[in-house]
């Protein structure tokens, strides 16, 4: 079919035939009811008709009906369009780029590299074949500091795995210095690399003893100077004061996060891809494009839907979450080779509506920091020695 329309005449007269036929208007499923008639025509025909009979069109076919779409929905696919050209423009941009290393010369060193090859936020992301030659480049180019280095691709953020180059002469600092105690506690292991070991394991030290000393001693003459070198392991204490109510409401996350992207153009909001509308979330925002010569910003909001829960707890159930809160608190204070000895709860009160707890921790833990210490001149080292 080419340019029909459906059509509604507001007329039941047996006239109306006649004039189509007077006319020589083709039709097709005419329909008649007590007050109309329904029919197919050209749209030509239409017009014809329109003239004579109020009437009206009820649905378009061939051309016409897709140039009536795209008058009707005008608006929603042209901002469907822009939205398709920006969400490609945007998955096809770097974001972000991710350098796994914690050495900060190294990280900055790639990320200058990186750019020489038209890498770095904001810019096109580059086709699997571009990033494994750049990849052997910068291999070849700068084999004195890298062993191995791998560009992957996650979404609009890059990833940079490498393996730095190992050189036995990378300088350290050298300044002088004794390691002290952080806080006080009874030792428990000493390790020395370099410098004056001044305390014994079992000892008790205050905050701010010397523990290994940068003084290297003979005959308890200062005899040289270093920067003191080693771990020194401590038993501390703690004490930890939690309340648990045995009735309360708190938010437990569901395990769905959804990755918001939007536009903010004249203090309004243009959905891109990832809209959630939910109350119950906790929302990370943040600002991905923002150009002067722009008139949008970009932002990305990460949702993380949670949900209200009753906890209602007996007195047992109570006792075991602040033991658990308590020891939770501790551990998140310490790395791996740190460890809690034991606890005691020393005082457990309890009243109508909630418990109190006191938890005693006995924590094994690196307590050795460098302090710098005052040098002293070779001469007067020499003449000290001499004497």
């Amino acid at each position: 079919m080419n340019d029909l329309v459906l059509i509604k005449v507001d007329t039941n007269s047996n006239r109306f035939i006649n004039y189509l036929v007077y006319h020589d208007i083709k039709y097709s499923s005419l329909k008649k009811d007590d007050i109309s008639y329904t029919l197919i025509v050209k749209y030509e025909d239409y017009k014809k008709i329109n003239r004579r009979y109020s009437s009206n069109i009820i649905k378009y076919y061939g051309v016409k009906y897709y140039k009536n779409i795209l008058i009707t929905h005008k608006y929603i696919i042209i901002s469907f369009a822009i939205g398709l050209l920006l969400l490609l423009l945007l998955t096809n941009t770097i974001f972000d780029i991710q350098i796994n290393t914690d050495d900060v010369e190294l990280k900055n060193k790639i990320i200058r590299i990186l750019k020489k090859y038209d890498i770095y936020v904001y810019k096109r992301k580059k086709s699997f074949n571009e990033l494994e030659i750049i990849k052997e480049k910068i291999l070849y180019d700068n084999d004195d500091i890298l062993e191995w280095i791998e560009i992957s691709n996650k979404g609009c953020k890059y990833i940079v795995n490498l393996t730095p180059k190992i050189t036995s002469d990378k300088k350290e600092d050298d300044s002088l210095g004794d390691i002290i105690a952080q806080k006080e506690g009874v030792i428990k292991h000493i390790i020395v690399h370099s410098g004056t070991k001044v305390r014994e394991e079992n000892e008790y030290v205050k905050k701010g003893d010397i523990l290994i000393s940068g003084n290297i001693l003979k005959n308890d003459e200062v005899i040289n100077q270093v920067k003191a070198k080693g771990e020194v392991y401590a038993e501390v204490w703690y004490l930890v004061k939690v309340n648990i109510p045995f009735n309360y409401t708190d938010r437990v996350k569901t395990g769905k996060v959804v990755n918001h992207y939007y536009i903010e153009l004249f203090n309004k909001k243009f959905t891109i891809l990832g809209k959630y509308d939910s109350e119950n979330t906790m929302n990370e925002k943040k600002l991905l494009v923002d150009k002067p010569y722009l008139k949008f910003k970009l932002y990305k909001e990460k949702k993380i839907e949670y949900d209200y829960k009753e906890f209602k707890l007996t007195q047992e159930e109570a006792y075991n979450e602040g033991l658990k809160r308590s020891e939770e608190y501790i551990k998140n204070t310490l790395s791996s080779d740190e460890y809690i000895i034991s606890k005691n709860v020393l005082k457990k009160e309890v009243n109508s509506s909630k418990m109190y707890l006191e938890v005693f921790y006995k924590v094994y833990e690196s307590i050795g920091v460098t302090s710098k210490i005052k040098e002293i001149e070779k001469e007067e080292l020499n003449e000290e020695y001499s004497n």
